[in-house]
């Protein structure tokens, strides 16, 4: 991972004082805590990320008949046919006030996810049913969209605060060379493009319009810990024209620093967000799974858990045609495009979320060694255990 060690390079003068700081200060968090499940909570679980960081692999893991019909189960199954990918609360029209409960939006989203109330009437029948079957099923909805939406979560607020959310991250630089290569070998898009070329629009694109390059700057300027100016930031960026072509969401899914601060500042709550490294989710299945199962439902692996998890061998493509790899010089540039947004600040982000009663998997290995506050993120985790 050469590449990506010259992406991590580089802590500012900032970065060395915020992670001193780090060291000097008590740590303050608790370890990790069970936080039972809430019986309203629509949907139960999330599981958003970015796209080819493991979203559809956890889902099929927590969703496949030999765990979620298994008679040992202690847990409600989630629905029968359980759908990935509504992405219902990214979708264009979504409106907050009619993702209110026993709203018309709210019905839809509740029959999408196949909640055993999503067909009854609203008004008291409608509560009676809430009542009865509320905690006979679980409700799960997994998708990459939400991880980078400025305003899902605050629909997720005033719909249901009490979902619990697993966000999957994966080194930038790589992903978006796999996500690029999975749309062409699906003949998805882009078979007559190379790489290089949706890499070069994309910094065409930010260099042609001044206020988003105001705007990206104004996100690098603020300090690791302002969870408000980061915010805010990420709400200005998705507000330009840049966030709605696939080409360049492409690379600006990637900033995951922004996207992380508008979920952490609007919903995420102690006890029910687990940030997970995607590498050691594909890697470690077996430990990945184990944490995973241990969040959601507060216990250990069932045996059939654990059978489909050793069955699992991450294959690593080998369709990589020179059109699907950056040269190498667009790849430093990207690179350095993700230090300055995204590689600074995310060890010192995940700390403060770790502190805050976050859960965390990961990031204790390649390819995040080389990267400022690796050493001291993971010195602090070994000392709550």
């Amino acid at each position: 991972m050469k590449c990506f060690e010259c992406s991590c390079r580089g802590a500012t003068i900032a970065t060395v004082i915020a992670a001193a700081l780090c060291l000097a200060l008590p740590v303050l968090s608790k370890e990790e805590e069970f936080m039972p499940n809430q019986p309203d909570a629509i949907p139960t679980f999330l599981i958003i990320g970015t796209a080819k960081g493991g979203t559809t692999d956890l889902f099929g893991q927590l969703t496949a008949g030999p765990v979620n019909f298994d008679p040992d189960r202690p847990d409600p199954p989630f629905p029968h046919k359980s759908n990935k990918e509504l992405a219902y609360l990214s979708r264009t029209g979504i409106d907050g006030i009619k993702m209110l409960p026993q709203k018309q939006q709210y019905m839809e989203y509740l029959e999408l996810l196949g909640h055993p109330c999503g067909n009854a009437m609203r008004g008291s029948i409608f509560r009676e049913c809430f009542t009865a079957n509320a905690t006979k099923l679980f409700t799960l909805d997994a998708t990459p969209t939400y991880s980078f939406s400025a305003v899902v979560p605050l629909y997720l607020r005033e719909l249901s605060g009490s979902s619990k959310v697993i966000m999957m991250i994966r080194e930038p630089v790589e992903r978006a060379e796999s996500l690029f290569r999975h749309y062409v070998v699906t003949g998805t898009r882009w078979s007559d493009k190379h790489i290089d070329d949706l890499a070069i629009d994309f910094f065409k694109a930010i260099n042609a319009d001044k206020g988003l390059e105001t705007a990206l700057q104004q996100a690098a300027n603020c300090s690791y810990g302002d969870v408000v100016c980061l915010a805010n930031s990420w709400r200005d960026i998705c507000g330009f024209t840049l966030m709605e072509s696939q080409e360049n969401k492409l690379f600006a899914a990637g900033l995951y620093n922004y996207a992380l601060a508008v979920w952490r500042y609007h919903y995420f709550k102690p006890g029910r967000v687990l940030v997970m490294d995607s590498h050691a989710f594909f890697d470690r299945r077996m430990d990945a799974m184990e944490k995973v199962i241990r969040f959601m439902y507060g216990r250990p692996m069932l045996p059939s858990e654990q059978k489909l998890a050793e069955g699992v061998f991450h294959h690593k493509s080998t369709l990589k045609s020179p059109k699907m790899i950056l040269s190498p010089p667009v790849r430093q540039k990207l690179s350095e495009f993700y230090e300055q947004h995204v590689i600074r600040g995310l060890f010192q982000t995940l700390m403060d979320m770790r502190d805050e009663g976050a859960w965390m998997f990961g990031f204790n290995g390649e390819p995040w060694r080389a990267c400022p506050g690796f050493e001291e993120f993971n010195a602090a985790g070994k000392s709550k255990l």
